[in-house]
């Protein structure tokens, strides 16, 4: 498999994904500017690079939509991207946060303040089926003003990618990878497609260290019904990979089902069942191995009101918080009992 330029390396994938963010901001878009504000307050590198041009587009976009106000206009722009920069006037530009972490023996943590502004789509929505048609009319990575939002696009292995930037990151150099787009593939795993991630993934690992791929299945936490998977980088292991779980070798259980395979065909005749029992789940593709993580459906267990949903990130041990005391004070046993609302008594 050949790799296009931009995974050639980690130097190679950071400078495009700015080069990227520095082409977008100086487009007269609101959605690119809200996605540009949205990785600056992610990563420290990003937010040195832009921040004071970010802050005077702020400045000129408000004066503008305070003058169409009065000029009984409205702001050009998406109605979601509108809605957030409607948010980000009332909450005031100098009070918006950078991402903060912390760890704790199990978990890790993030105050995510920009996230919160995002439109939840389906992601809230309560799914007990594991697949949707294709809907036309729903949001769906095709619409034409995503087409600013394009990263790269391509061909990898015969398979047509866009790979798009997340408009509201909670990982680093974080990409919403969309392989075939124009056929329209519902948000359900095929055989083809578990296979071409599984070799890709192997491939960028032997150019980009730390490098990952992650799969929403429907009904756990996709919010957007068109075929996609979320690229993105680590400095260190997500959670669910810390060797004290039982699924690693260790004596703690943990709280969710977590099957780990390092053959991907394996991996595949127990997704596949888990397709015939109409079984969603969260997928984390890295280049040695695949966490496999069986979960109950969306809108069937309790969301704690110190996060917003449980998708792959949660599920693998990350906690996004959009509430700064909460972030500070949260303990395991809170996080441990919520992803256990989860679990489902299966092997």
């Amino acid at each position: 498999m050949k790799l296009p330029d931009i995974f050639s390396s980690p130097d190679s994938l950071r400078s495009s994904f700015e080069n990227g963010l520095d082409r977008q901001l100086k487009e007269d878009s609101l959605g690119t500017f809200i996605l540009v504000l949205a990785n600056s307050l992610f990563d420290e590198q990003i937010f040195l690079k832009f921040w004071d041009r970010l802050k005077e587009n702020f400045k000129q976009k408000k004066q503008a939509y305070a003058n169409n106000l009065r000029a009984g206009k409205q702001l050009h722009g998406a109605p979601d991207d509108i809605q957030v920069f409607q948010k980000l006037i009332r909450m005031g530009f100098d009070n918006l946060s950078t991402t903060e972490y912390r760890h704790t023996e199990n978990w890790e943590l993030q105050f995510n303040q920009l996230r919160s502004l995002r439109p939840r789509r389906i992601s809230s929505a309560t799914i007990s089926s594991l697949s949707q048609d294709f809907e036309e009319s729903a949001f769906h990575f095709n619409k034409p003003f995503l087409d600013k939002e394009i990263l790269w696009s391509g061909v990898i292995d015969g398979v047509a990618v866009k790979l798009l930037y997340n408009k509201f990151p909670f990982a680093t150099l974080h990409g919403l990878l969309v392989p075939e787009p124009d056929q329209k593939i519902p948000q359900i795993l095929g055989v083809d497609m578990h296979s071409f991630i599984s070799a890709l993934i192997k491939q960028l690992g032997n150019n980009i260290p730390g490098i990952a791929i992650a799969y929403n299945g429907y009904g756990a936490g996709a919010s957007i019904n068109h075929l996609h998977f979320q690229t993105f980088t680590v400095n260190q292991p997500l959670p669910v990979l810390k060797q004290h779980w039982q699924h690693n070798g260790g004596s703690k259980a943990y709280p969710v089902t977590c099957k780990i395979f390092d053959d991907s065909t394996n991996a595949w005749h127990y997704i596949n069942e888990l397709h015939r029992s109409n079984i969603t789940y969260n997928l984390l593709y890295l280049p040695d191995k695949i966490v496999c993580l069986p979960r109950a459906f969306q809108g069937s267990y309790e969301i704690p009101d110190w996060t917003e949903n449980f998708a792959w990130y949660e599920l693998c041990g990350g906690i996004i918080t959009f509430n700064q005391n909460e972030f500070l004070k949260l303990a395991d046993e809170k996080i441990t009992g919520a992803l256990s609302a989860l679990h489902l008594p299966i092997n």
